[in-house]
């Protein structure tokens, strides 16, 4: 059986979409493809890295996964957790996850200088837009990083957000809170990592016959 797990903050967990997030929904696919899969998902809703290695990443280590989802990031970024707190909490989840011997397939930050939510941020916390958007580049590189790691993939989410978000359909893609994903944006995030994760499934199963 490939063992899926799945690492991250309330995305990961489903939140807008009553749990129906991206990793339910890649497991899906996987079973829908003929992949005998189990998925254990570690997601914590409001994590920042450093809440991740307080325990969930040991946990998803712990299983000697075939397949890891990692996406976190977002809740380092609006708290202004300082960058490289990030960039050192960013590199022992890494380790831990390479060393399992796992494929990791990361998403990087979308655009959410163009969330509904973005004036809020602005005002409310006090976090200029200039500022966001300069520590988004930075934490994104960061993230970006990865893919120099062995078996480690980086989807470029941020990319495709910021042609999407801006057009008109932009807003379905958000829950009514205007910062998660709704149904459809969720659906539309396990489009874009869906061929990484069929690819590492292919390879899995390839293994197994050898």
């Amino acid at each position: 059986m490939l063992k899926y797990v799945a690492l991250g903050d309330s995305t990961g967990a489903g939140v807008g979409a009553n749990g129906e997030g991206y990793p339910e929904l890649l497991f899906q696919r996987l079973k829908a493809a003929g992949s005998p899969a189990g998925i254990l998902n570690v997601s914590q809703s409001g994590a920042t890295t450093s809440q991740l290695l307080g325990g969930p990443v040991q946990k998803a280590a712990s299983k000697s996964p075939d397949l890891v989802t990692l996406g976190v990031g977002t809740n380092d970024l609006w708290k202004m957790v300082p960058l490289d707190t990030f960039r050192m909490n960013l590199k022992l989840i890494a380790d831990a996850l390479e060393k399992s011997g796992a494929e990791v397939i990361v998403s990087n930050i979308i655009d959410l200088s163009l969330a509904p939510v973005a004036a809020v941020i602005e005002a409310f916390f006090m976090i200029p837009k200039p500022m966001f958007l300069s520590r988004l580049r930075q934490f994104n590189d960061l993230l970006g990083a990865l893919a120099r790691r062995p078996r480690f993939t980086v989807v470029d989410l941020h990319g495709e957000s910021r042609a999407e978000l801006a057009g008109p359909q932009g807003e379905a893609l958000f829950c009514p809170d205007g910062f998660h994903p709704s149904p459809k944006g969720y659906q539309r995030w396990t489009e874009l990592l869906w061929p990484h994760v069929e690819a590492a499934a292919k390879r899995w199963q390839a293994a197994q016959g050898s």
